[in-house]
């Protein structure tokens, strides 16, 4: 396997990362340099960025790190603090194409439509197969508001890729019942944790922490959570609610807490680092995944890898993959307080939740992913 080379393009990248495509990358070109594939990894970044065993090649762009946590019309165009994200894009095809012109490679492997371009010129130039790794899609961001213009770059992606790779078998099934791509074509790998990255000190009894970390969009239906909080603090007088992260969603939720008189019970952290985030895991009595719409959802992956008891949407891929969870509708936030309470009321529901979702995690791995790839990469050069 170590004659095969691997041109990954991808988008974010530690600690330029606002969700699991930053994630995903960094991990998975970690386990597969480890497991002796070359690459050489194209990032939108003007600082340097390091994996042992990783060639990188850093795209000169008006920012530092592909990162966008905004997706409106308006913010897109003309008052986005970040620049215009078509733009960004159309310079990373460039650059990507002109800095990669002389590279050995055999395959192209891209992630999501802010990458596939780079990956469908690339593969006109050179002949080379290209396969598109799709973590969500636009309905999936837009909780079934999509803008019409991703929609069909993604489309575009999906169909002139030679194979195409998902994060869950949720999101394969709507490409193929959205856009129409063979379920053939299609190939379920799901996105794992390397739970030796996070600690577990033990949850502090008062105050009681019911956590959220993500960006906060109308996908990830954070306002549910929220009014889930509002019959658990009515129970509790000593819960807090941390909310961790920003986006778009922010003034909307800061409002509805007012509304519904909780602006002493949930606190917003905005974005932090990598390590206060680990620690807010380690110190949370529950993690709450209450998204609209996920096609996975490390984030759960990361709580349980920190002993945290956790509650996912039932709307979610990372269910696919994990047993020992409390899974929730969305919109359902009589049970998801329900379950929120049970937790904190009763320790041997906390233990057996932690305990046994984190065995379950020794399973679920960068490097075997990292494995399904290598097989992936063997049958797309043998055909």
């Amino acid at each position: 396997m170590t004659a095969t080379k691997i041109l990954m393009l991808g988008w974010e990248f530690p600690p330029n990362s606002i969700g699991g495509l930053g994630t995903h990358t960094y991990e998975l070109t970690k386990a597969l340099a480890n497991l002796g594939v070359s690459i050489k990894l194209v990032l939108p970044l003007k600082e340097h960025a390091y994996i042992n065993g990783v060639e990188f090649e850093l795209v000169p762009m008006d920012r530092v790190g592909g990162v966008y946590s905004i997706r409106s019309a308006e913010d897109l165009f003309g008052t986005n603090p970040y620049g215009n994200l078509f733009e960004e894009i159309n310079k990373y095809v460039y650059n990507t194409t002109r800095i990669t012109s002389g590279a050995k490679f055999d395959i192209i492997q891209a992630n999501d439509w802010l990458t596939a371009r780079a990956g469908l010129e690339l593969k006109k130039l050179t002949g080379k197969p290209l396969i598109v790794t799709m973590h969500s899609t636009e309905y999936d961001r837009t909780a079934g508001n999509p803008w019409n213009f991703i929609v069909e770059e993604e489309k575009k992606a999906v169909h002139g890729a030679d194979v195409v790779v998902t994060v869950s078998r949720r999101l394969k099934d709507q490409l193929v019942g959205l856009y129409g791509v063979s379920s053939e074509k299609i190939h379920v790998i799901h996105n794992a944790i390397d739970r030796t990255r996070f600690n577990h000190k033990g949850h502090a009894n008062k105050p009681r922490i019911v956590l959220y970390t993500g960006r906060l969009s109308v996908q990830k239906g954070i306002d549910h959570l929220i009014r889930a909080f509002r019959i658990v603090a009515d129970s509790d007088n000593d819960a807090l609610l941390y909310i961790v992260g920003d986006g778009p969603e922010m003034k909307n939720l800061i409002e509805l807490s007012i509304d519904l008189n909780l602006q002493d019970r949930v606190h917003f952290f905005g974005r932090v680092s990598d390590d206060e985030i680990e620690y807010l895991y380690s110190i949370a009595d529950v993690y709450v995944m209450p998204s609209v719409s996920e096609p996975f959802g490390i984030t759960a992956l990361e709580a349980m890898a920190s002993r945290t008891p956790t509650i996912i949407s039932a709307q979610s891929g990372v269910s696919e993959v994990i047993k020992n969870t409390l899974k929730v509708d969305f919109w359902d936030s009589q049970q998801m307080a329900d379950m929120i309470l049970g937790i904190l009321r009763y320790p041997a529901i906390d233990r057996t939740l932690s305990d046994e979702a984190y065995g379950e995690l020794s399973y679920i791995t960068w490097e075997e992913s990292a494995r399904k790839f290598i097989k992936l990469y063997r049958e797309l050069l043998k055909n």
